[in-house]
């Protein structure tokens, strides 16, 4: 029997515990100390497949489509591959391109916008903004968006890259634009989240995050989901702003709070999100409540990729992880032999991820088999976030050099 003592302990705990469940967005207690918590099936959407947007002819935003799934399943691409083009870019290719209208466009470090003809690798135009550029860009129309380091969004028309808007937004931005039903949402470096007319750059709204963001926002019903350096994911209505959910602080079993780096994905009603705290978390979409949490050994910077009902994540301890969307629980992980810092790639049933080499050496891209996490093909070159497609055109990202392949 409890003594007196024990059972007011216990009693605290259980109103701590049902406080905490009560607000919205709460981190559940962990259930022991290995760092993880194992999920189970509440609030997974069996029935939804990882949102691939039904096209096979675009990679029009950074993850490829607004929920930041980085996957596009229905594309059939296996190697051996030809070279079609390369492009040498001479600056650091932090994060990868997109493509759309027959143009692959992107940012580079030194700071210009450059469009490149898809088919052929041909520069098209090539325009230098104001601060150098650590996202990906993205397609609105027949528009491109940037964001740079000095804080500003910019719209240049994607056919001559002539400029049709530049806004300032904030310190620094490096969360790469998210284009939703004509509005443009990004995050700042001074911990702000803000929505702006992709027609005219007008701001439409500003939040206050709960600290600096770094990250890309995904898209998740009529909200905007991202996490910050303080620790918390936040969803934001798209309409006004406000806070729906936000997250609370797991505790010290968690190493502290946790600061996010990498961007959210959302699929299966769920949002998938690593820390640099060494944890992937999995969190329901509409109230923020955690499902999931699953310690991977060194920190996340990489934003993961969901498909097939699993969620690809890197580590810096190496390795690539692939772990169940319901629970949690480890499937596969492949050792890289490096550190890895960019977000993987699915695309048909590989996925692709790059090494952060030391030393001065050239990362490699590796293909990884889906299902069972055997290498398939490698590259000998990569850096950050590996490759996007369409049809027929791979393009791998290098540490500055742009390369279309095309199936052998």
């Amino acid at each position: 029997m409890p003594t007196p003592r024990r059972s007011l302990r216990l009693a605290l705990i259980a109103i701590l515990v049902v406080g905490v469940l009560a607000a919205g967005g709460a981190y559940l207690l962990l259930r022991d100390g290995s760092g993880s918590v194992e999920g189970t099936t509440e609030g997974f959407v069996a029935t939804e497949a990882p949102p691939a947007g039904g096209s096979t002819g675009a990679w029009p935003e950074y993850g490829f489509d607004r929920f930041r799934t980085r996957a596009n399943p229905l594309l059939a691409m296996e190697p051996p591959f030809r070279e079609r083009w390369r492009f040498a870019a001479l600056s650091l290719l932090e994060f990868p391109p997109v493509i759309g209208g027959g143009r692959v466009v992107l940012g580079t470090n030194d700071g210009r916008a450059i469009a490149l003809d898809a088919a052929s690798g041909r520069l098209l135009w090539q325009v230098q903004l104001d601060g150098q550029m650590a996202a990906s860009p993205a397609l609105s129309g027949d528009a491109a968006l940037f964001s740079t380091t000095r804080g500003r969004l910019v719209a240049l028309a994607a056919a001559d890259g002539a400029r049709r808007w530049s806004r300032k937004l904030g310190t620094s931005i490096e969360s790469s634009p998210l284009v939703v039903d004509g509005g443009v949402y990004v995050g700042t470096l001074d911990g702000a989240v803000v929505r702006v007319d992709a027609s005219t750059g007008a701001v439409v709204w500003r939040a206050r995050a709960a600290g600096d963001v770094k990250a890309s926002l995904a898209a998740s019903g009529g909200n905007v989901i991202v996490g910050d350096y303080a620790g918390r994911v936040s969803a934001y209505a798209m309409a006004d702003g406000h806070v729906v959910w936000r997250t609370t602080s797991p505790g010290p079993r968690f190493r502290g709070p946790g600061r996010f780096y990498a961007g959210p994905a959302v699929a299966y009603g769920r949002v998938y999100v690593g820390n640099v705290n060494a944890r992937v978390l999995a969190l329901q979409a509409d109230t923020g409540r955690l499902a999931w949490v699953r310690e991977v050994g060194d920190f996340v910077y990489s934003s993961a990729a969901v498909a097939g009902r699993t969620v690809f994540v890197g580590s810096y301890d190496h390795r690539l992880y692939a772990l169940d969307a319901v629970t949690g629980a480890p499937r596969w992980s492949f050792d890289t032999g490096e550190r890895i810092s960019g977000a993987p790639s699915v695309i048909g049933r590989l996925v692709y991820v790059s090494t952060l080499a030391t030393g001065g050496r050239k990362g490699v891209t590796l293909a990884l088999d889906a299902a069972t996490g055997q290498r398939v093909w490698s590259f000998p070159d990569g850096r950050y976030s590996p490759a996007v497609a369409v049809d027929g055109l791979l393009v791998i990202v290098g540490r500055q050099v742009l390369y279309g392949l095309a199936p052998a």
